[in-house]
């Protein structure tokens, strides 16, 4: 999430534990009796939920299991600059600021921490869009086999093999948010803070992320796991068919978009996540529990839906410009969306329901998002889950 410098910092907290030798930590532990009628009535095409009944059992031993792990986790407190509490302050400087070692963290609460904010903010250069902090990109054929997505990695130590090098501790599967990339800056912060605990870093980019067109119309959604569930499965393979593969752990983190997806697929997962997958745990920030619930959010008049919602709407309309021409002959009567009430659309919601609801055969856009926000899928979750959410995130119903 592009907000309140807290947030990255005490995500960042899981590298230490991890260094130590523990698993990922939670926050969202659910109860033993979490009900299972969180879930609901959806159409199966639109999810890959587990059995309802089939591995209850170890579900909720593995739930039993891991939960004083997740609830040992206790996240330093944030106590922003009494000038500095502004929400859309820390959302739109905390992109800009983060990175300048000298207010990033700022611990003066008079005169001397705003002359660092001030000084830094003057200082503000416009940077290339490139990024050289990864080590190599692979090119990965989706499951469907008429797509396709890149995964960036970064080694821990000297490569071994291809996503592995020689004496890392497993590898971190991380996701990045909507129209965002593995070369955002979160991205590359929390693959930098992996890395530095001994830890390989994977990035997948959702299709059509990466500087390259997909192959298919729509790409991605708030609710789609289909790479990251292809990815663990295609290193499960690797652990099987190539000898000089360890099976190490695997970890998931994500911000945003991606910390949904993130916690879906666990859901989606349940106990197989680490009994098929190796999976050990999660963290994610900025996790859109409820996309019902936030749309109307973002989409609030006034600030909100002057700066964030109508930023996202443009980078959203320029990509769905290029699908038409792509996938539907240029023709604006396509019935494969309904492109003119997406060029007119002024709140994603009106997006959502003339885009993502027909492309991917939702109902409508509530649909989607009553099929795709992770809060239904917590029940499911079996391994020790992280989840890190401000309290006055912009973004988010409170």
């Amino acid at each position: 999430m592009m907000h309140s410098l807290h947030s990255i910092a005490a995500v960042l907290q899981l590298a230490s534990a991890l260094a130590a030798g523990t698993f990922p930590v939670a926050l969202m532990a659910l109860s033993m009796t979490a009900p299972q009628s969180l879930v609901p009535q959806i159409k199966s095409r639109n999810m890959n939920m587990p059995s309802a009944s089939k591995n209850d059992e170890i579900l909720r031993q593995m739930q039993e299991k891991h939960r004083p792990i997740a609830a040992a986790f206790v996240p330093s407190e944030f106590k922003p600059h009494p000038a500095l509490t502004n929400c859309h302050l820390q959302t739109l400087s905390g992109v800009f600021l983060r990175k300048n070692l000298e207010c990033a963290y700022i611990t003066e609460t008079g005169w001397g921490g705003l002359t660092k904010v001030f000084t830094a903010l003057s200082n503000i250069q416009a940077t290339e869009d490139s990024c050289t902090f990864w080590d190599e990109r692979e090119r990965i054929t989706s499951s469907c086999g008429q797509d396709f997505y890149t995964v960036d990695i970064k080694y821990a130590g000297k490569r071994k093999t291809k996503f592995q090098s020689d004496q890392s501790k497993g590898i971190v599967v991380l996701i990045h948010g909507l129209e965002s990339n593995s070369n955002s800056s979160l991205s590359t912060d929390l693959g930098q803070a992996y890395v530095d605990d001994g830890f390989d870093v994977a990035c997948i980019n959702f299709r059509g992320c990466c500087g390259t067109p997909n192959n298919s119309l729509g790409g991605y959604h708030l609710g789609f796991t289909d790479d990251l569930r292809h990815f663990l499965q295609l290193m499960s393979e690797l652990w099987e068919s190539n000898d000089d593969f360890d099976k190490r752990p695997v970890y998931l983190s994500g911000f945003s978009l991606g910390a949904n997806v993130v916690v879906k697929c666990l859901g989606e997962l349940g106990d197989v996540a680490m009994s098929l997958y190796n999976v050990h745990g999660a963290a994610v920030v900025g996790a859109p529990f409820d996309a019902e619930r936030n749309v109307k959010q973002v989409d609030a008049p006034g600030f909100n839906r002057a700066i964030y919602s109508r930023n996202f709407l443009n980078t959203l309309k320029k990509r769905a410009v290029l699908q038409l021409d792509r996938f539907c002959d240029g023709d604006p009567l396509t019935p494969l969306f309904d492109y003119n009430r997406v060029m007119a659309a002024t709140t994603i919601a009106e997006f959502d329901n003339a885009a993502i609801a027909k492309i991917y055969d939702f109902d409508d856009n509530i649909d989607y998002y009553r099929s795709t926000s992770c809060y239904y899928y917590l029940p499911g979750v079996a391994v020790p889950l992280f989840i890190l959410n401000t309290a006055d995130d912009p973004f988010f119903d409170p």
